[in-house]
């Protein structure tokens, strides 16, 4: 499999091209910076494009003049003209094309772009207002018209066409990853053709603080890097709020040409990249045309603090490599400075941290020198590189920063420097068993599945047919997807006290959407869905520290002050890490209910009574804003208190009303968790008054709890009809007093008025609710966005409808056609980064938390065994799960059933299982015969049984294959050839009889033999 190509990288930057003469042309590709493409001629009197092909024919321009008076000439001998015409956006306008007179060229100007130092915009001569933008969006194929000086998709810059920017590499053919759960392609990023590489093939590791994504070139190496803190803004921001910026690019370039020299038979061969998520490895192995096997390992350790990278050869070629590193955009950097003991480094300030960065280089043989260029080895048969950069962010100031350039840049020096000494071995085992102690604690197994194909190819092989979804192949993507959840969170939040914003960590652009905030109407919680249910508690605490840090912060409280309140806080959707945040859909005060919903479920899974005691003053300060905040109902006056003005996300028709059925229900459930906060905290811990009680206690009484009926009244036709409802049937309300199709938008992404049945539980089945939350559920349809299906999977898998959740996970494993802004181009890019459309990480969590909702559920303190396991599902396992009262559960299941199943009680609470007739298979407590007692069953709910006397630290086994056993009675195996045996009445019995049995005048239960 043979890939030829250019780098397509919107970091690369250059000078100014060579001005020539139509008798002696200079050629150069025009690239744009956003999206990647390259200016396409497509023949006389057709339109330009953008292309992302890295073809010569079309490609090649001659600037044709000077700078300020040039006419561009393609080396197909055509001129670049302008003429009125239809874009394939569907607007009229004057579009570039190519003409064949010089005399019918438009005469253009060069001037530098605001996007940076390298950076070009073509502009019309003389009037220089307007340049060539990419009409209608960054992608390829897109036609080429003027638009205001300064936007985003005009920026270029120029690429020699001589220039050797990728060697001709073929794919493996054959390559088995070492471990089941690794993404895998058998071409370079930087050889795909993709319209945004670094979206669609990009592989991300990271520490929780520092990430970095890889792209596998063989001519260059490029590793583009994040550190989580640098963001711009700072803790006082009430409007504008700042942005994440890309940290830099660093690149390791291949000296070695005359070895892949494709003109004299020498090419890259048996190429290969992947990502170990089991381990948090990245690698690229191939070989030259002589037989030296090249391979290279990434990691991003947690104990060390940095990334580092092996590069090693075995055969008769070394190693010649050039190091060097491109501060991001709009970090204010110094120069890159480069020493003779291989490092780089560059610093900066931005509005309230300082930043520094450092790279090492430590070759074992060879040579290193310093140039202007960066660090150049020579002759080595291997190569450490280290890397590592920082922040002056500090959680604990209330400026959020603590030190200063000196202090920031020390602390990466030692970093760096301590890392390097201790050798990539030493480097590499330390984050394998630290990463491991993360990875390791939950399995997912469905159906034994597994696949050879490289991971573009399965996801392709997936979608190509509604039938190879349940292949072995198939279910193994769906496997691999949940494993890719959890990866991502151990990868994106450890560490600093900040949580994982839209994109992780990962974010190669100074303009990323949505500025990769925290967005707080759904987006930021998301991401933390998988944490406590896939055994990542610890990983959850980087958010939950940032609430408690926060609820203290005078801008936090500075908000709720907007909303009229002398107590409390909030942050509204839009924010930063230090606090601040935006002031668009300030009626939306109803975060602040939300984030404290995390503390309290951490609370719920762990049982940590010190975090909770450390917690609730942001619960107790949350509840008290909102007991200030709410108004006696003053449209139905039913007497009940009332969120006043709010808002449900983000439904634009009807942006404010009393009383939503989002905003009640979360504060519901803030005033909820804070009674039962206090009945384990106790009053005198939860630093509460007699007073405060009572008047909690009252607000919970009076409090609308967001539930309300309203009939299907048949006006939305095929559209309700086809998702399973028909006139009259009862929806829950999403606003107390204006009906569902208020709404224009039938599909809406935001499910705000459930979240009742998920994330929360305050509707469960028989309850007069749950009918009417599915219904509405059904009402807004599948189609979604990539965030919106990861809702969905989780709300469809407390419906108990695993057939229709497994629906959503086969749309959200759609491959996305889109990197631009389209909520209607949802699913995945080749990385399997979720696609909202652009990348979004929520989704990458919700759908994880999804598949872990569909085979365990507790968030009713029953412990749900397989509560909505998808039929295709029929045979697996899932090991390691956490249930709430701090349970780990492990669970086997075969023909759609449980079949065994473990539950170690780490705090001895109350042990309530549902799942199948308990009272009739073996139930044991560490081996010995349990009391099992079933509840009074509700109608329309799983029978529901205790499991009585299981103390701290005790495994509860539970075989659906056996029958059961009395309690207290061990399970006694008995050696063959052993005397006459007896049953409980005196009759003398089979050796091989089961049940309880006299066995040399003992009493013991012997599992019968059929039973295995």
């Amino acid at each position: 499999m043979l890939f030829v190509g250019f780098i397509i990288r919107s970091s690369a930057q250059s000078d100014v091209p060579v001005f020539s003469s139509p008798e002696a042309p200079v050629y150069f590709k025009i690239q744009f910076k956003t999206g990647g493409c390259f200016l396409q001629e497509n023949g006389e009197n057709a339109l330009l494009t953008t292309n992302i092909a890295a073809q010569k024919d079309g490609q090649l321009f001659a600037f044709i003049g000077t700078q300020n008076s040039f006419v561009l000439l393609s080396s197909s001998g055509r001129f670049v003209g302008m003429k009125h015409a239809t874009a394939t956006n569907g607007q009229s306008a004057d579009l570039f094309c190519a003409v064949a007179e010089q005399s019918k060229a438009t005469t253009l100007s060069l001037v530098n772009s605001n996007a940076g130092s390298g950076y070009f915009e073509i502009t019309k001569s003389p009037d220089k207002s307007k340049a060539m933008n990419q009409w209608g969006g960054a992608t390829h194929g897109v036609n080429l018209g003027l638009w205001t000086v300064g936007d985003v998709n005009n920026p270029l810059f120029f690429v020699n066409p001589d220039e050797v920017t990728e060697y001709e590499v073929v794919g493996a053919s054959t390559f088995m990853p070492e471990r089941k759960h690794t993404l895998w392609y058998n071409r370079p990023a930087t050889l795909t053709n993709a319209a945004n590489v670094w979206m669609e093939y990009s592989l991300p590791i990271g520490n929780g603080q520092l990430g970095a994504s890889l792209l596998g070139g063989v001519k260059k190496d490029e590793i583009q890097f994040n550190e989580k803190t640098l963001w711009t803004g700072g803790p006082n921001d009430m409007g504008t709020y700042g942005k994440y910026l890309n940290f830099g690019n660093l690149s390791v370039t291949n000296l070695s040409d005359h070895l892949f020299d494709a003109a004299a038979g020498k090419k890259v061969l048996g190429y290969v990249r992947f990502l170990d998520i089991e381990q948090g490895v990245g690698g690229v192995n191939f070989t030259d045309a002589d037989g030296t096997a090249y391979t290279r390992r990434y990691i991003a350790s947690e104990p060390d603090g940095v990334v580092a990278v092996q590069y090693k050869t075995v055969g008769n070629h070394r190693l010649s490599l050039l190091f060097s590193v491109k501060p991001g955009e709009e970090t204010n950097s110094s120069t890159v400075a480069y020493t003779s003991n291989g490092e780089g480094h560059f610093s900066g300030k931005l509005t309230t941290v300082y930043h520094h960065f450092r790279f090492k280089v430590v070759p074992v043989d060879g040579s290193i020198a310093r140039t202007d260029k960066g660090i150049e080895v020579k002759d080595a048969s291997e190569v450490l590189l280290v890397f590592s950069g920082a922040t002056t962010f500090d959680s604990s100031e209330a400026s959020r920063t603590k030190g200063d350039a000196a202090t920031v840049a020390e602390k990466v020096k030692n970093t760096v420097n301590a890392a390097a000494a201790k050798g990539w071995k030493a480097l590499y085992d330390a984050h394998v068993q630290n990463f491991t102690s993360y990875t390791d604690r939950v399995h997912l197994n469905i159906k034994n599945s597994v696949s050879r194909r490289d991971t573009e190819s399965l996801v392709n092989y997936y979608n190509a047919a509604d039938a190879n979804k349940s292949t072995a192949e198939g279910l193994f993507l769906e496997q691999l997807y949940f494993h890719f959840g959890r990866y991502l969170g151990i990868s994106s939040s450890r560490g600093v006290n900040v949580p994982s914003n839209l994109q992780g960590i990962w974010n190669d652009r100074p303009d990323a959407p949505w500025n990769s905030d925290i967005h707080t109407n759904i987006n930021v919680q998301m991401n933390y869905w998988p944490a406590e249910p896939t055994h990542l508690g610890d990983c959850h605490l980087p958010f939950l520290n940032f609430i408690i840090d926060n609820a203290q912060s005078a801008n936090w409280q500075r908000a709720a002050r907007r909303g009229g309140q002398d107590k409390g806080w909030t942050v509204f959707t839009e924010s930063n890490i230090f606090g601040g945040m935006s002031t668009w859909g300030d009626n939306y005060f109803v975060a602040n209910a939300w984030y404290v919903s995390h503390l309290w479920q951490h609370y719920r899974y762990t049982l940590d009574k010190e975090f909770l005691k450390r917690a609730f003053p942001a619960m107790w300060s949350s509840a008290e804003f909102w007991m200030g905040r709410m108004v006696k109902d003053r449209i139905a006056k039913d007497g009940t208190w009332v969120c006043p003005d709010e808002y449900s996300p983000e439904q634009n028709d009807h942006p404010k009303e009393d009383a939503t059925a989002h905003a009640q229900q979360l504060v519901t459930a803030n005033l909820q968790s804070c009674m039962e906060a206090i009945n384990v905290l106790g009053m005198a811990d939860a630093g509460l008054t007699p007073n405060d009680l009572s008047r909690l206690q009252d607000y919970i009484k009076n409090t609308d709890t967001g539930l309300h009926l309203e009939d299907y009244k048949g006006d939305w036709g095929s559209w309700a009809t086809h998702n399973g409802i028909k006139k009259g049937d009862k929806l829950l309300k999403e606003w107390k007093y204006t009906p569902y199709s208020i709404s224009s938008d039938k599909g809406h992404r935001h499910m705000s008025h459930l979240m009742c049945l998920y994330p929360l539980n305050q509707v469960r089945q028989g309850d007069g609710y749950y009918e009417a939350a599915v219904n509405a559920l059904k009402l807004r349809g599948d189609a979604a966005t990539g965030w919106s299906m990861g809702w969905k999977v989780n709300l469809w898998a407390r419906a108990k409808d695993g057939n229709h959740a497994r629906t959503i996970i086969k749309n959200a494993l759609k491959h996305s056609t889109s990197y631009g802004v389209d909520q209607y181009a949802g699913g995945i890019y080749y990385n399997l980064y979720d696609s909202h459309a652009p990348f979004q990480i929520d989704g990458n969590f919700g759908v994880c938390a999804g598949i872990a909702e569909l085979l365990l559920q507790s968030q009713n303190d029953v412990i749900e065994l397989l509560p909505a396991l998808p039929e295709a599902w029929t045979l697996g396992s899932i090991t390691g799960l956490k249930a709430v009262g701090n349970f780990t559960v492990d669970i086997h299941w075969n023909n759609g059933k449980p079949s065994k199943v473990e539950i170690t009680s780490n705090k001895g609470m109350p042990l309530r299982v549902s799942g199948g007739m308990l009272d009739a298979v073996e139930v044991l407590i560490d081996g010995r015969g349990a009391e099992v007692v079933a509840e009074e069953r509700t109608e329309g709910r799983a029978a529901v049984y205790q499991i009585r006397n299981v103390k701290a630290g005790q495994k509860v086994s539970i075989d659906f294959n056996r029958p059961a056993v009395p309690a207290s009675i061990p399970t006694v195996s008995i050696p063959a050839g052993a005397s006459a045996n007896y049953d409980i009445c005196g009759r003398r019995i089979s050796p091989d009889a089961g049940g309880l049995v006299i066995s040399k005048g003992k009493k013991v239960f012997r599992p019968s033999v059929s039973s295995f």
